[in-house]
């Protein structure tokens, strides 16, 4: 087993922002604070009011004083943006901006206690690395492999519905196509789950590449506790460095990035090579994405949804 802790960096501090916001907005809204974080969003529905949505970003704080000033500038800069928006959705309440300095420990124990074993497919549990499935449980009947994972400070425990709908996809693919997938590549791997899937999927030889060095960090811990560093290896890489030819690409990114990368994409592609998109919300960026990638030549098949969220799967026919 390999131990839980990341001392390949002293620990950061973050500002977490939570925006709540009527569902219009929450395009709007969630584009702006991904702009302005540069890192990855969150967006779930709200327990107690389904109409409204929770967004959640966080800064990095660094430590020299010039760092903590830029943080706060973003921030000025926000609630200016969400000051300004009842002028353009006028049938909609006020978003609600709340603040949390949190440290990296702290982020730690959070999400260590809301991660539980949990079946993400008919044949794949996702399991924590300190929490055994107990036996009588059932879990070990109705399933075929085990992912045991620790995300660390890489987003990807599983729990959300794009990854979900992401391995959906990718057991029913590799159960359609048993033995012609063999080149795979997962674009923006973060902790490794959608790499480690196809692994446990069927696949011979995984590439998975993030430009975060937490995430290929968290990824190659995750990827050896679970034995499959002979399958999956991961990488710091751009895609745009890697050789055309792959079987098969998944991507559980943002819009945006899936906008802006469609060519290096499909010139990764083999000829009838699959393609399988997540992090896309419904309706608005889903038809754009479709859009885009169908008019470079690529055939939609089918699409899955859950929430807000859908995930679509493509192939490169020539």
């Amino acid at each position: 087993m390999v131990g839980s802790s990341f001392p390949h960096r002293a620990p950061k501090t973050w500002n977490k922002i939570v925006i709540e916001v009527d569902l219009a907005m929450t395009e709007a809204v969630a584009a702006y604070l991904e702009g302005l974080s540069e890192n990855g969003i969150e967006i779930s529905s709200s327990v107690e009011n389904p109409m409204i949505e929770k967004i959640t970003a966080y800064i990095p704080i660094g430590s020299l004083k010039s760092e903590r000033k830029a943080v706060s500038e973003k921030i000025d800069k926000l609630k200016g943006f969400l000051a300004d928006l009842p002028t353009i959705f006028k049938d909609c309440s006020s978003a609600r901006l709340s603040t949390e300095i949190l440290m990296e420990e702290d982020w730690g124990k959070t999400w260590k206690s809301f991660f539980t074993s949990f079946q993400i497919t008919p044949t794949l549990t996702i399991k924590p690395s300190w929490e055994e499935i107990k036996s009588g449980s059932g879990k070990e009947n109705t399933t075929n492999a085990i992912i045991e994972m620790d995300p660390g400070l890489a987003f990807g425990t599983g729990h959300h519905a794009s990854t979900q709908l992401a391995l959906l996809l990718l057991e029913e693919l590799f159960g359609n196509n048993q033995g012609t997938l063999k080149n795979i590549i997962d674009v923006g791997t973060g902790s490794g789950i959608l790499a480690m899937g196809c692994a446990l999927f069927g696949a011979k030889n995984v590439l998975a590449i993030d430009n975060d060095p937490d995430a290929v960090e968290a990824a190659k811990r995750n990827i050896i506790r679970n034995s499959l560093e002979h399958i999956v290896h991961v990488s710091g890489h751009d895609i745009a460095s890697i050789q055309p030819g792959c079987d098969l690409l998944v991507a559980n990114i943002t819009h945006d990035t899936l906008a802006g990368m469609t060519s290096t994409i499909c010139n990764v592609l083999a000829p009838n090579g699959y393609l399988v998109l997540s992090g896309i919300l419904k309706e608005d960026q889903e038809n754009s994405i479709r859009n885009i990638y169908e008019n470079l030549g690529l055939n939609y098949i089918k699409r899955l949804t859950q929430d807000e969220w859908v995930a679509l799967l493509f192939q490169k026919i020539e």
